[in-house]
């Protein structure tokens, strides 16, 4: 894409990748954000790490989150605070050490999709860094405590809906967000760009799979919020509202934190999360259709809406965004082709 840029363009892309690269290093690293309740005491991963236990115990899962919730001054209102039952029915069902089985495989899954969907857009060398770069992205998934991360399960299944999609396979694809949708809502941006690109390029019938995805999803919801809301209580703690404005240092510090990147030192760990996500710009056209207004929608989420505590947004880019890292010298060759060309163009040789 940035190839078919002007020389006047492509130059000031440079340059805003460059002070934007330059501001990056000027971020300090602030305490990172930890869900927790008032009591300070008890985490996000110990509630869903209880819910699911009991659920697998015999308890319904909606008295279950929000007995649980209200217990450790959790909040049950408004509806989207308790999660979809869909991840406490899968532990519950799978066990522990099954579901991290899964949570493993959907990521390699991921990874490998990832370098079959690049074999014909770019070269080997690419491929491979940008397979090996999905799997540091979901290095997370590794851990047996962050299996109980909403976000996780959803972000991987998006990184794998994505490369399905891109590659062809729209059915599969369809089936992997749907999948995403059925754990965390926030999912649903990505849904929407799938229908999108599937209305542009004209494919009606995918079109029509992923509009009813949503009008089915939207119908979900709203039995969701009517089995949470009988069992909530006037006295139940209330989410504060959703409007941190932390503006886009926020992004690369909470990418950071969730990401190996964070073993890189600061202020250094936030350029390369800012390269991450740039060097998508650089990617085929393909994949930066459905990549970048992904991340960036996450990166509003984070930037505007997200407070200290909802820093685990983040997680939604695992393990997509650090696959952007294998596409910066792709980036750099369309910058420097579409500023060599333009130049050569606008200086033709003088006659003998």
């Amino acid at each position: 894409m940035l190839a078919a840029l002007t020389r006047l363009q492509a130059l000031a892309v440079i340059v805003l990748i460059v002070l934007l690269a330059a501001a990056s290093l000027t971020i300090g690293a602030s305490e990172s954000g930890e869900a927790i309740s008032g009591d300070g005491r008890y985490s996000d991963v110990q509630l869903y790490t209880d819910v699911g236990n009991a659920v697998a115990g015999g308890e319904g899962y909606y008295h279950a989150a929000v007995r649980l919730q209200r217990a450790h001054g959790f909040p049950t209102s408004p509806f989207v605070t308790v999660r979809l039952p869909t991840l406490a029915w899968i532990e519950a069902m799978l066990g522990w050490r099954v579901a991290g089985l899964l949570l493993d495989a959907l990521l390699l899954a991921a990874a490998a999709a990832w370098f079959a969907m690049l074999r014909p857009l770019v070269g080997a060398p690419t491929r491979m860094a940008a397979m090996l770069l999905v799997l540091v992205g979901g290095a997370m998934a590794a851990s047996p405590g962050l299996m109980v991360s909403h976000e996780l399960w959803a972000g991987t299944l998006v990184a794998l809906a994505a490369a399905l999609r891109v590659r062809g396979a729209w059915v599969a694809a369809v089936i992997a967000a749907a999948a995403a949708l059925a754990i965390r809502e926030l999912a649903l941006p990505f849904v929407l760009v799938a229908a999108f690109w599937s209305l542009v390029e004209g494919r009606r019938r995918e079109f029509a799979t992923w509009a009813a995805l949503v009008a089915l999803y939207a119908l979900i919801l709203a039995l969701h919020r009517q089995a949470v809301i009988p069992l909530s209580l006037p006295t139940d703690a209330l989410s504060q509202a959703w409007g941190g404005l932390r503006g886009p240092g926020a992004v690369l510090q909470d990418i950071a934190d969730v990401t190996l990147l964070h073993l890189i030192p600061a202020p250094f760990c936030f350029l390369a999360v800012f390269l991450s996500l740039a060097g998508f710009l650089g990617a085929p056209a393909p994949v930066a259709r459905f990549a970048v207004p992904w991340l960036g929608g996450v990166a509003l989420l984070l930037a505007v809406f997200a407070r200290p505590v909802n820093f685990y947004w983040a997680i939604l880019c695992v393990p997509m965004v650090t696959a952007g890292l294998a596409f910066l010298p792709g980036m750099a060759r369309d910058l420097a082709r579409a500023v060599t060309r333009r130049a050569a163009l606008g200086n033709p040789p003088s006659p003998l």
